[in-house]
């Protein structure tokens, strides 16, 4: 007896070119119904409280989701908790003394709390740190190979690679040259090819522009958003607020350790209080997005940098 075959199980349904984890979409027949499939969060945090040396309390209350291929920007002065939030994802917590005390981090549907920084690196979460911190000894294609580390499909790691030299040339054309010897925001790109050399789904970016010319700013706006366009959702922490609402779909502003405001980008772009703290007390809201207007899709490449 030959059984029918069935309906296509949409639970394998690609959305935005991932594959969601099944208990995200539901089995029901969206096409049949005439409606799209669900789109879910690839990163989700809820509740979380964070401490250093188990009596400084870093984070108290933060919640904040990515959506898939999303970008949310986190808005912050110095010690809001910006940094602490991406080690927390990232797991890199414990080597500077930290720990998660309350809350849960998801990662397309899987928990993240106490999974060591390679596993969440090898789930496809992968940050590139602030400051840089570029090995400077070595090359700048033995820093991308580097990154690469974790993975075995020589294939694979070659077409990553020549998607970071697409959206880099300067990497590809200054590849055997030691790193030490890049202008910063060369440094600054060849740390978000690195992070990228990992293919994560979710790039955690921390504070990418800190201090590099306003020109090399602007050019940090168009990377990040040729790389979600790419399909990689986009965690960034910025206190530049007019590059980072420029960029983003969403925000948040943290404010010691807790969440103080979130929504729309353009919203968060008009509200008075943001208005007043990040974006220099603006009369009127300030066209974040204005110098990043024009930005390319995913074949966007950047071809000279301004040292």
């Amino acid at each position: 007896m030959v059984r029918p075959r069935g309906r296509r199980d949409h639970r394998q349904v690609a959305v935005s070119g991932w594959r969601l984890p099944q208990r995200e979409v539901s089995t029901s027949n969206y096409r049949d119904r005439g409606h799209p499939p669900i789109l879910t969060c690839v990163l989700s945090v809820r509740g979380l409280q964070v401490s250093y040396g188990g009596s400084v309390r870093a984070v108290r209350d933060i919640s904040v989701e990515v959506p898939e291929s999303g970008i949310v920007a986190v808005l912050g002065s110095n010690g809001a908790g910006k940094t602490t939030l991406l080690r927390a994802v990232s797991g890199c917590l414990r080597g500077v003394g930290g720990r998660i005390d309350a809350g849960t981090i998801e990662f397309c549907g899987h928990r993240l709390n106490g999974r060591s920084p390679a596993a969440i690196v090898g789930a496809g979460v992968v940050q590139a740190p602030e400051g840089r911190q570029v090995f400077t000894r070595l090359t700048v294609d033995e820093n991308l190979r580097i990154g690469a580390f974790g993975r075995k499909d020589r294939a694979e790691k070659a077409r990553t690679r020549a998607r970071v030299h697409e959206l880099f040339p300067i990497l590809h054309d200054r590849r055997h040259e030691r790193a030490g010897l890049l202008s910063g925001g060369q440094q600054q790109m060849l740390a978000i090819g690195r992070a990228l050399m990992a293919a994560p789904r979710l790039l955690l970016l921390d504070e990418p522009s800190l201090g590099l010319a306003p020109q090399v700013v602007t050019q940090i706006g168009h990377v990040v958003r040729a790389i979600n366009e790419q399909g990689t959702a986009v965690l960034l922490v910025e206190q530049n607020a007019a590059m980072a609402l420029g960029v983003a779909a969403r925000a948040v502003v943290l404010t010691v350790g807790s969440v103080s405001l979130s929504g729309t980008a353009d919203d968060l772009a008009r509200d008075e209080r943001v208005r007043e703290l990040y974006l220099g007390g603006a009369a009127s809201p300030p066209r974040v997005d204005g110098q990043l207007a024009g930005v390319g899709g995913a074949g966007a490449r950047l071809d000279r940098w301004v040292r």
